[in-house]
Formats: C-alpha cells, structure tokens, sequence
C-alpha cells in the first residue's frame, strides 16, 4: 500500500507547478539597503520641548462620548467572571 502511494505521488509531482509569486519587486534588493542610510533623520537636540500632539485625554471628552457609569448588576457579573447569569 505505501509504495503505492509513492508511486503515485511521484507522478503527479511531475505534473506540479513551481509555485511563482504574485508580488513583483522593482529592481534588486541591494538598492533598498542603500536608500536607508540617506534617508535617516538628522538627530534632534533633547532640549527642544515637546509640542502638542492634538490628541485629548479622555477625561477631556464631552458627556455624549464619555462611557456610562456601570449598574450594580454589571460590577457584580464582572466580579463573579459572568457564572452567576446561566
């Protein structure tokens, strides 16, 4: 039975096809290694401060996007791991 399975596994691997990928590189991988040490930043001095990043702490969100408080019958399905509801 096993060299049957050989057997035929050995025709139908000549009947395989190399697999070929789909993405297509532009030009060898050598020139991406050489563009990455031009493209570096220069080093900035650590004694610039910190500017506003826009975004806001969500304290500082308004009452309609601010999560509502949790009912006593939430908190304690929380602390029993959800056992208690089935």
């Amino acid at each position: 039975m096993r060299t049957t399975l050989v057997t035929r596994a050995k025709a139908q691997h000549s009947q395989w096809r190399r697999h070929v990928p789909l993405i297509k590189f532009v030009g060898p991988r050598k020139a991406l290694w050489a563009k990455q040490d031009a493209a570096r930043p220069a080093p900035q001095s650590s004694t610039a401060a910190p500017g506003p990043s826009g975004a806001i702490e969500f304290w500082e969100l308004p009452a309609r996007y601010r999560p509502l408080p949790m009912s006593q019958a939430e908190i304690e399905a929380i602390e029993s791991g959800g056992a208690s509801l089935l």
